[in-house]
């Protein structure tokens, strides 16, 4: 049970590191990624359904 909890605390600051360090300074590009993928997933998506018909 001990090495469970301690396994658990070691990971949240594994992330917290990694948040703190490297998404926190770029997360606007993140964003940015995120939302521009998704549409052109989507306009990708309406394109190819145009071409089926």
């Amino acid at each position: 049970m001990l090495r469970k909890v301690l396994v658990f605390v070691v990971w949240f600051a594994v992330l917290a590191a990694v948040n703190k360090f490297l998404i926190e300074p770029v997360w606007g590009e993140l964003v940015f990624t995120a939302i521009s993928t998704g549409v052109m997933v989507y306009i990708l998506g309406r394109l190819d359904r145009g071409a089926e018909h």
